[in-house]
């Protein structure tokens, strides 16, 4: 199981590990959210202000803020100065080629989840488990007929939980890979149980040994993922400490 750390003053990333950050999103601290809007950049604050909802708009200031921050930590850089690419399918990038650091994000609820390798694509997803939630009817939509087997045959207690194992881990994949939803979610396949296992990808079985997925444990009412390119990488996790 991931044991989410205080991290350390000098961090050390090293080729074959993935560092996973995850913060909880204070909204009610409206000292930090001020802090972390001056540090946004232009088009990243417009982007918080066209959300309708206050608690929206908060969120993504946060989210956004606290990305700054980490990175602003392995690249001893002010969190400000960094500038942001993005690619065919909106996937954030440094802006400079020259700078092998990646990284992706995820938010939802009151949880960000934050992933960091030197020299390696990666892909998180992070989603509050809602009970509400029409699982069968998204499945039909989105997930294989070998997955929607799988989820009708899993109890009703843990079909929900199943639905969502198989959802972050479709979407970490494809952030991973910098698809967007150009690779329609019924041709990547994954397990819906404990244990992530990717098991196809569109038509080319080969690309599988490419890439590596986990399921993440972290907090009760959400289910996680991550993935990055090769299988040859372990996970490091932090608490994020919004020190500014």
């Amino acid at each position: 199981m991931l044991i989410w750390r205080n991290p350390p003053a000098q961090l050390q990333l090293q080729p074959t590990e993935l560092h996973l950050w995850l913060a909880e999103l204070p909204r009610q601290n409206i000292a930090l959210v001020h802090q972390l809007r001056q540090i946004l950049s232009l088009d990243e604050q417009a982007r918080a202000d066209r959300f309708y909802f206050e608690k929206d708009r908060l969120r993504f200031t946060l989210a956004r803020g606290g990305l700054r921050l980490i990175l602003s930590r392995y690249l001893s850089q002010p969190a400000a100065a960094l500038q942001f690419r993005y690619g065919a399918y909106q996937k954030p990038a440094l802006a400079d080629p020259a700078e092998p650091l990646c990284f992706n994000l995820a938010h939802s609820g009151e949880l960000a989840l934050y992933a960091v390798a030197w020299n390696r694509e990666v892909g998180v997803d992070l989603e509050q488990i809602r009970a509400d939630c029409d699982c069968e009817g998204i499945a039909s939509r989105f997930f294989s007929a070998q997955e929607q087997q799988e989820l009708a045959q899993l109890s009703p207690e843990l079909r929900i939980q199943g639905f969502f194992n198989g959802w972050t881990r479709k979407e970490a994949t494809l952030k991973a890979m910098g698809q967007g939803l150009s690779l329609p979610l019924d041709q990547l396949e994954v397990s819906l149980t404990e244990e992530a296992q990717l098991r196809r990808i569109g038509w080319q079985p080969d690309q599988i040994s490419q890439w590596g997925l986990s399921n993440l444990q972290v907090e009760t009412g959400y289910a996680a993922a991550v993935a990055a390119a090769g299988q040859d990488w372990q996970i490091t996790g932090w608490q994020m400490d919004w020190a500014i």
